[in-house]
């Protein structure tokens, strides 16, 4: 019998899950029970090796000034974004000797672990885009999309789009490094606002466990009421301050990796709902198969998927140490 530290994935999962009598459905370790996203991004499906998504500028109405004047035309832009599925897959075999001498079958048991096995590409697929480039223009590759990186300022299309991990009040860097803090959090959602996004949505924020504890310590020095921030690092809550919190083992510390490329930092997106775009090139597909010269069954799945960001108005870095 192997000899293991911590719950883990194990080629011998199989055997050992039956062998030690998971009769109702063997425990899976490390999975995750739904789509961490589901609602919080933009969804479609892809049809072909890709998909272009077409979105128009703002078009603002002009005063009348006189009577009979001509009425104002303005060409209005058109900007054009691409996506394309990368395929995720994966089989299984399952020995039907095993099957027949547990007097259990394993199958509705594997295809649930396949299918969280999507559920969580899934939610790397979408983590991972947040901060990446975006095919662009007539034909993909055209235009590049880019989020600035560096320090938002105003609510201009040309400026950045970083908070950073020692921002000031006014956006500026140079105060004290720091973890997330509700100031951070403040300027965010300032900084949201500013570039047109409606108050009233709910915004989203994908963040390491650090981060939690980053608030909770915050509330407990400054007097600040703790059952709330107690709650969200519980996992009872996962909204505050109009923010919706999504944790994430995914998002890490980099290398120097800020805006100044000198510290340490975690990055932490944070959205709107149409700022985001997740898109499957169709439902996840299930096979069960029996495979005849080796007389085994083999189950198997395999899936399309990509994310991209739509809007660089839509989507603010935070910083944090």
């Amino acid at each position: 019998m192997a000899t293991r530290n911590t719950n883990t994935n194990s080629i011998t999962g199989y055997t050992e899950a039956f062998y030690n009598a998971y009769t109702a459905g063997y425990e899976h370790v490390l999975q995750e029970r739904k789509p961490q996203y589901q609602g919080l991004v933009r969804e479609e499906r892809i049809e072909g090796e890709n998909e272009s998504y077409d979105f128009l500028g703002t078009i603002e109405l002009t005063e009348k000034q006189s009577r009979f004047e001509d009425i104002p035309i303005e060409d209005v832009t058109h900007n054009r974004r691409w996506i394309a599925p990368k395929w995720f897959r994966k089989g299984i075999f399952v020995d039907k000797e095993d099957d027949i001498a547990l007097h259990t079958d394993p199958t509705s048991d594997y295809i649930q672990a396949l299918a969280k096995g999507v559920i969580r590409r899934e939610n790397i697929t979408i983590t991972d885009s947040f901060f990446n480039n975006v095919d662009g223009g007539k034909n993909p590759g055209t235009d590049t999309y880019v989020l600035e990186d560096a320090l938002y300022i105003t609510a201009t299309s040309a400026a950045g789009r970083t908070l950073a991990h020692d921002v000031l009040s006014n956006f500026l860097s140079g105060g004290t490094s720091t973890g997330l803090t509700i100031e951070k959090l403040i300027l965010a959602r300032q900084a949201l606002e500013e570039l047109y996004n409606d108050p009233d949505d709910m915004f989203f924020i994908a963040l390491a466990p650090k981060q939690m504890s980053d608030l909770l310590r915050e509330a407990e020095t400054q007097s600040i009421d703790t059952a709330i921030i107690r709650s969200l690092v519980a996992g009872v809550v996962n909204e505050y301050m109009g923010f919706r919190f999504i944790k994430t083992n995914r998002i890490v510390i980099g290398s120097s990796n800020d805006v100044d490329g000198d510290t340490n930092v975690f990055e932490l997106p944070t959205w709107t709902k149409e700022g985001m775009l997740f898109a499957r090139h169709e439902s996840p597909i299930f096979n069960v198969d029996w495979l005849p010269r080796p007389q085994i069954w083999q189950i198997s799945a395999r899936v399309g998927m990509a994310a991209i960001r739509m809007d660089e108005d839509k989507i603010i870095k935070i910083e944090c140490v």
